[in-house]
């Protein structure tokens, strides 16, 4: 028998925290869920969107208080990447809640139904979940939850854009400008969370991923909750 055939195989090689959450984000990836995939074949009716518009506004609305939150538990290169993030969100000039808003007008959807609809139970649930990350997790656990939301944006928001374009006969650029903003935001957005993520490798990475998972079981399920329930599918 050759020496060769007595040698045993290699272990495979361990994923590093980066790469881990990577593969996570995409076994749970939004462009996955039925809702998205329905907006992009223009199979969702008008009224679906519009509750999807006054549903998902909490969550566009909450964001900027739960980045503002963690960057005061934050120093460093980590508070320069969360301020940078929060100042994109509330630019004055173009707010992204202002712009959600817009886009929301574009559906017939009104401005008391904006300020005045009561969350969902899964909607609610993605609220109470990054506001819990915001304020208690760990460093690098709010960072790729944080993460594993931007990072999935610039490919979503042009999906649906497309979507809206193609299906909805929505075409006017301020109708479209939350997309447009959130497509070019978020590109530089994934990398500097990317960079910073690279370099916690003594991080505990159980906790990380649990959160991570937590964040993107959030997210689909904010998604469930504006999706007809006999069509959604469990992730």
């Amino acid at each position: 028998m050759h020496l060769h055939m007595l040698r045993p195989k290699s272990a495979p090689r361990q994923l590093s925290l980066l790469e881990s959450i990577d593969q996570l984000i995409e076994t749970h990836h939004l462009l996955k869920h039925p809702f998205y995939q329905a907006w992009e074949a223009g199979t969702l009716s008008r009224e679906s969107l519009q509750l999807y518009a006054e549903q998902y506004y909490q969550h566009v609305r909450a964001f900027p208080d739960n980045l503002k939150e963690f960057a005061g538990r934050t120093s460093g290169p980590l508070a320069d990447l969360v301020e940078q993030d929060l100042a994109e969100e509330v630019n004055p000039s173009a707010p992204h809640s202002l712009l959600w808003r817009q886009f929301a007008e574009s559906l017939g959807v009104s401005e008391a139904a904006l300020n005045d609809v009561r969350p969902l139970p899964g909607v609610a649930a993605l609220l109470d979940t990054y506001d819990e990350i915001a304020s208690q997790a760990t460093q690098a656990q709010a960072a790729a939850s944080f993460y594993a939301y931007e990072s999935q944006m610039p490919e979503t928001v042009a999906k649906k854009k497309s979507g809206l374009c193609r299906h909805y006969n929505i075409t006017e650029p301020r109708a479209l400008a939350y997309f447009d903003v959130r497509e070019k935001a978020d590109s530089h957005r994934r990398e500097a969370w990317r960079r910073w993520l690279g370099n916690q490798n003594n991080a505990d990475k159980f906790g990380v991923l649990c959160a991570v998972e937590r964040s993107l079981r959030a997210l689909w399920g904010a998604l469930d909750a504006v999706y007809p329930r006999e069509c959604s599918t469990v992730n």
